[in-house]
């Protein structure tokens, strides 16, 4: 496959970084990789530029790039002068990257099927050793459509290095919207205009329909290093220019928190041990620390804080032999951000006192003079959560083992592919497999993901004698749900086929707008006097149901904008509510349009067709669309080969989110331009069984019977719920915490599973005015 490398500069990174970059590529790429540079407000023959492996551009040769500064001369950040600067704001700084990513991709493509992979460097970039077309190969696999390397500082998509697979439509597509983003003016109704924030969305989106991204971050920076920033004055370099490493390390502000789910459980864990003197490896940004003092001050008006970390003085080598993948801080900016944390918390009468160390933890756990208010003896929560390797964990567990109550984070296990971290990086497990026999040792079980494979928990280490057991509920093993099509596959396929020749109209994509969807599921705790008041309080909505909330929306006055059908079973037979199909079509509203799945059995359709009734069809994903090699090779990845006996075209737009309608309703909408959901219905629980449904068991023939009815807890709280009840819990749990950023989420709902869950989400935490319908 063909590589091909583009960048863009001018004078002024020229001077920085260009003419260094440039030399790297002279001296370091194999000739067969093809580099085009575009150069922008460059002076071009008053410099000596290397024209043998690499062909330039004048960026001020492309049309549209010059009528769209002329046009949007007025957004430079300041809006012609009307607030302060804001670079996020300045569209004229951030449009050379999509102007020359894009013209080079169509010149590309343009009458060739086989143009390969444009990987995209910033020209702030410098190779280290050589670089050849058989390293770019295996970094960047066939089957790929983006390849990126991760996220920056900022918490955005890091677009230092990232490739497009211009052999696939997708990637071609993408970039076409990515274009048409800004010469649209489309780009002005987004909260920030930089290339960055527009490609992330757009990849988001793309994502929900089969796009296959892959984070390369680790393989690329063996090969091409970041020197952003070496000469501002707000920079710590990392290391020096030759051929090392130079990273922007901000010295007031600290990069985005990661708050992974498993982090839930040891605030629980602070709130029941109610600790004053916490001591943490690995502080990281200082998010983790905040964390843990909220929860203690729950009990305690004061907490001291002992945080220990390499900050700025992380670098690759440290990187790579403690299994670290986060962006590195520097101790003066989470210095600040903790202080200003202390000061805020005076306002609520809590005091909190922090002392921060610098250095390898192998060493500095062992210094006394680290402890401002005492000796180690006083620390009676440590947390446990720097480096991974071996050596790293076992030292801190040694100077750390008479705390009474220790949690150490990334306990590593296989995830259901069987993967799992290298054993050198299994420090936890080491360690917990030898724990002394009299100390209380727990894994608190999670689903939390690694990287490139596995799954990571706490374990949890205390001294019996000293502490009284937490509750029994953070010890309980998550019910995980693997939900199955209801029908055989051949019945599936035979009901798209026959679909797709009585629907005519079929969704695809559709603009962003400033529409908010209020999606009504099925679940029995609804008060539709409520629903009624929030509808009409919001005219600026559209009301979506699925099939169980449509009747029961319309007998409350409210007209659906629209009812999304997914289910392959006839329009005779009785459905998990205990409800006949056909009866919950008995009445319908003229002006509502159904979105019909295309696995949806015919006799639905037709039904509805009778009606005369609008109906647009859409595709659900679903193995049975898969082709039957790819099934036989158990290949069960994003990128999907359809069965060519579908008939379906390609490119076909496929709607993924969850395994009932109103999970897939959210892909739907969001593929139809919603951005805001307003969610009611979703509730996941029922009224206790009676004695006799207790009895009642469930699975296929092959299986063992299981209970149909079963009770399960969160956060201390207990619910009754089904398979597929807890299967739309697990769909909303994941979606609430892995939702793309610009998706604003709202749930509605009281003392119920999902709205347990909800409490307990990244999207609940979020601040829910930031989305202002900006979009």
């Amino acid at each position: 496959m063909n590589i091909n490398f583009v960048t863009a500069f001018n004078e002024d990174l020229y001077k920085r970084f260009g003419k260094l970059f440039l030399q790297s590529v002279q001296e370091n790429w194999e000739p067969t990789l093809k580099v085009k540079a575009y150069h922008y407000n460059f002076p071009i023959t008053a410099y000596s530029l290397n024209k043998n492996s690499i062909q330039y551009s004048n960026l001020e040769d492309v049309k549209k790039y010059v009528k769209f500064k002329e046009d949007n001369k007025l957004h430079n950040g300041t809006e012609n002068g009307q607030i302060p600067y804001n670079e996020k704001l300045d569209i004229i700084k951030w449009c050379h990257r999509v102007f020359a990513l894009t013209d080079y991709a169509f010149t590309l493509t343009k009458n060739n099927s086989d143009a390969g992979w444009l990987i995209w460097t910033d020209v702030d970039s410098y190779t280290t050793r050589r670089l050849k077309e058989e390293d770019i190969l295996k970094i960047l696999p066939d089957n790929a459509d983006v390849a990126h390397v991760g996220k920056n500082d900022l918490g955005n998509l890091s677009t230092s290095f990232i490739a497009f697979n211009l052999n696939k439509k997708p990637s071609l597509d993408l970039l076409w919207d990515l274009r048409r983003a800004y010469v649209k003016g489309e780009v002005i109704q987004y909260r920030e205009w930089h290339d960055a924030f527009i490609l992330e969305r757009l990849i988001n989106i793309y994502n929900s329909h089969g796009l296959k991204t892959i984070d390369v971050s680790n393989q690329v920076k063996e090969y091409i290093l970041s020197m952003e920033g070496v000469s501002s004055s707000n920079i710590v370099p990392l290391r020096d220019v030759k051929g090392n490493r130079l990273v922007k390390l901000s010295k007031d502000k600290t990069t985005p928190d990661i708050i992974p789910s498993r982090y839930q459980k040891n605030a629980e864990l602070l709130r029941h041990f109610k600790p004053t003197n916490i001591l943490e490896t690995g502080t990281w940004n200082g998010g983790r620390a905040i964390e843990m003092a909220l929860a203690s001050f729950e009990n305690v008006d004061t907490v001291n804080y002992y945080g220990f970390d390499l900050f700025e003085d992380a670098t690759l080598e440290t990187d790579k032999e403690e299994f670290n993948v986060k962006p590195h801080n520097t101790l003066e900016a989470v210095q600040k951000r903790l202080e200003d944390f202390k000061n805020k918390m005076l306002e609520k009468n809590k005091v909190f006192n922090f002392t921060l160390t610098k250095g390898n933890t192998r060493e500095t756990l062992k210094d006394r003079n680290s402890f401002t208010w005492g000796t180690p003896d006083i620390i009676d929560y440590a947390f446990i959560g720097g480096g991974n390797s071996i050596a790293t964990t076992k030292s801190d567990y040694k100077c750390l083992k008479h705390v009474p109550v220790i949690v150490i984070d990334h306990y590593f296990s296989e995830d259901d592919d069987k993967l799992k971290p290298p054993k050198e990086f299994c420090g936890t497990n080491e360690v917990f497999k030898n724990i002394p026999k009299g100390l209380k040792k727990v894994i608190i079980p999670g689903e939390d993901k690694v990287r490139n494979g596995g799954k990571t928990h706490l374990c949890l280490i205390m001294d019996k004698k000293k502490v009284k057991e937490p509750p029994k509920h953070l010890f309980s093993v998550p019910i995980k749900v693997n939900p199955r099509d209801c029908v055989p596959k051949d019945y599936i396929r035979n009901n798209i086929k026959t679909n797709f020749k009585l629907i005519d109209k079929w969704l695809h994509k559709y603009p962003i707008h400033n529409y908010k969807c209020i999606l009504v599921s099925g679940g029995p705790y609804t008060d539709y006097k409520k629903l009624k008041q929030f509808v009409d309080n919001n005219p600026n909505s559209k009301v979506v149901a699925v099939k169980h909330s449509y009747p029961k929306l319309l007998e409350h006055g409210i007209k659906p904008w629209a009812c999304v059908v997914l289910d392959p079973r006839p329009i005779t037979g009785t459905s998990t509510h205990g409800v006949v199909r056909k009866d919950l079509f008995k009445n319908i509203e003229p002006t509502t349009k159904f979105f019909v799945a295309s696995m949806t059995d015919p006799s639905v359709t037709e039904y509805l067709m009778e009606r005369k009734v609008t109906i647009w069809g859409w595709h659900a994903f679903t193995e049975s669309l898969r082709d039957p090699e790819e099934q036989k090779k158990g290949i069960h990845n994003n990128t999907v080969t359809l069965n060519k006996d579908l008939g379906l075209p390609e490119g076909t737009t496929l709607i993924t989110g969850g395994t009932c309608a109103a999970m897939r309703a959210l892909g739907i909408m969001h593929t139809l331009g919603f951005r805001f959901f307003d969610l009611f219905g979703f509730d996941s629980n029922m009224e206790e069984p009676t004695e006799e449904q207790k009895k009642e068991t469930t699975g296929a023939e092959e299986e063992e019977p299981r209970p149909k009815y079963f009770k399960v807890s969160t956060s201390g709280k207990e619910f009754w719920t089904t398979g597929e009840l807890l299967a739309l819990a697990q769909d909303c749990e994941k979606y609430f915490n892995e939702a793309p950023i610009e998706m604003g989420i709202n749930l509605h709902g009281e003392n119920t599973l999902v709205s347990t869950l909800w409490k307990l989400s990244k999207k609940y935490k979020e601040n829910q005015d930031s989305f202002t319908g900006d979009f």
